[in-house]
């Protein structure tokens, strides 16, 4: 059974007590501390120690951060380039850290590393450093700054280093818990609430997610049967039709009457009769852009921000990818007949009366983007080129940004687990590959298009093509598994 690697980061100087007394503990749990004062970091004679330090925390499961007074070796350029700096300085609302590259401990760099390949961290920093810290933060605007002396730091050009790093910590956009301490005891007490708290919490999270699957495979079992029951109750044929209708074009309905109610109350019912492109049909809402929901907040979970003509904007519960669907929806729906289609607009409309629906909440406000990143296009300041953001790289070309953004959703994305694909993007054309072994067939190739649209916003286009996707993988693996047809013995 593999330990688990906890790598230990900090000076070694002012800290060795400490260290010696954390690695004591934590091999005593059962757990193997790396360490680079210890011979347990691989020093690849080709390369600096700072780089062979780098890659070992990136091999590790957890990092134990210790800040003290030292600000310790600077970290060496070719060393930082292992990490990536402009995007995790998007990750954090801290406003200075890494402005002077050339000022960057092994430590921090260490903690930087660590935050570039998602291990979690537990920060802790000397009491004294923490006080001292306040005393920077209210006086770091003022010109007298870098004449104060502060009690906790070895030396005083490094203070500012030292603090802008404790904010970066503290302000960044998740994992920013940091711990004081005073003496090792606060250490050891607080790792060992922490984790066995991660481990209660794994236990609960495994005995609920096993509930709730087996709940919702009820409900959706239950759904099904009532489903069957009232349509096989209808004999009428055109009464069945408007049943189905009303089944699956319901949410269709609900989110276009509630923006239309939101953005034209009395003529929501007209809007909805509307026969018209879904482009179209958003221009008559009012909506000029859609952008993808990134923050968990009291509207509920992530879903899609529909910016209208006025500045003003709606937080809606459906994803992009939703409204993709909802599209073609809308499109199958414009095919239906005028009595067909009065029928289920009248189904599904009336039995509002009876269910609160909660899709559209109109914000009377302009709207800012969140600090968190996207992987979304921004415009750059010239007016003939944008530039588009993916992983927090710049991509001048509206193909890059398509390439890079596929094979980022093919790569992170649960439903490809197991599946390698190549992505080629040129002229508007794409091709996607799917590889297989000798074993499972030839290779199998996707061909699709995009367009630009005339605002250069790319974000539901790239959604589109998700779906799409999404589709033809999904019926390519159906065949696979298609069970071959039996002939029932009369």
């Amino acid at each position: 059974m593999a330990n688990l690697k906890i790598f230990i980061s900090s000076t070694c100087y002012d800290l060795h007590a400490i260290r010696a007394q954390l690695r004591s503990v934590l091999i005593a749990m059962g757990y193997e501390p790396v360490m680079s004062d210890q011979a347990e970091v691989i020093y690849d004679p080709r390369t600096h120690t700072h780089t062979s330090c780098l890659r070992e925390v990136a091999n590790c499961d957890v990092v134990v951060l210790i800040v003290g007074s030292r600000f310790g070796g600077t970290t060496i350029p070719k060393a930082l380039e292992l990490v990536d700096l402009d995007r995790l300085s998007d990750l954090s609302r801290a406003d200075r850290f890494g402005e002077d590259k050339t000022k960057i401990s092994i430590t921090q760099a260490e903690a930087l590393q660590a935050i570039h390949s998602g291990i979690p961290i537990f920060a802790f920093v000397d009491s004294g450093v923490m006080r001292d810290h306040l005393t920077y933060e209210k006086n770091k605007n003022k010109p007298i700054i870098n004449q104060i002396e502060f009690s906790s730091i070895d030396k005083s050009d490094t203070a500012a280093y030292i603090f802008e790093f404790i904010n970066f910590l503290r302000l960044r956009n998740e994992n920013n818990s940091v711990f004081e301490f005073a003496r090792f005891e606060d250490i050891e007490n607080q790792l060992k609430k922490q984790w066995a708290g991660l481990f209660q919490r794994l236990l609960h999270e495994q005995r609920t997610r096993a509930f709730e699957g087996r709940r919702i495979d009820n409900l959706s079992s239950q759904i099904a049967d009532l489903k069957a029951a009232v349509l096989g109750s209808i004999s009428s044929g055109e009464l069945k039709e408007t049943a189905k209708g009303a089944i699956r074009f319901r949410l269709l309905i609900d989110v276009i009457y509630g923006l239309a109610v939101e953005y034209k109350p009395r003529d929501a019912i007209s809007i909805l009769h509307l026969v018209i492109s879904w482009d179209a049909l958003l221009k008559t809402l009012g909506i000029v852009d859609m952008k993808p929901e990134n923050a968990r907040g009291r509207f509920g979970p992530i879903g899609a921000i529909l910016l209208r003509e006025d500045g003003t904007y709606y937080r809606v519960r459906q994803s992009l990818r939703t409204f993709s669907r909802l599209a073609r929806e809308w499109e199958e729906f414009q095919k239906l007949g005028g009595e067909t289609k009065d029928a289920i607009l009248d189904a599904v409309l009336d039995s509002r009366e009876g269910r609160q629906v909660l899709f559209v909440r109109h914000y009377n406000e302009q709207y800012v983007e969140d600090s968190t990143p996207l992987d979304d296009e921004a415009e750059s300041d010239s007016e003939n080129v944008r530039e588009y953001k993916v992983a927090g790289r710049v991509l001048l070309t509206p193909d890059k940004f398509i390439e890079e953004s596929l094979k980022q959703y093919l790569t992170n994305g649960q439903a490809f687990t197991g599946m390698n694909f190549l992505v080629d993007v040129a002229d508007g054309k794409i091709k996607l590959t799917l590889l297989r072994s000798s074993l499972s067939g030839p290779a199998q190739t996707f061909n699709y298009q995009y367009l630009l649209p005339d605002s250069g916003n790319m974000t539901l286009e790239l959604e589109r093509l998700k779906a799409l996707i999404d589709t033809d993988l999904a019926n390519e693996n159906n065949k696979k598994v298609d069970p071959v047809d039996i002939q029932e013995t009369p």
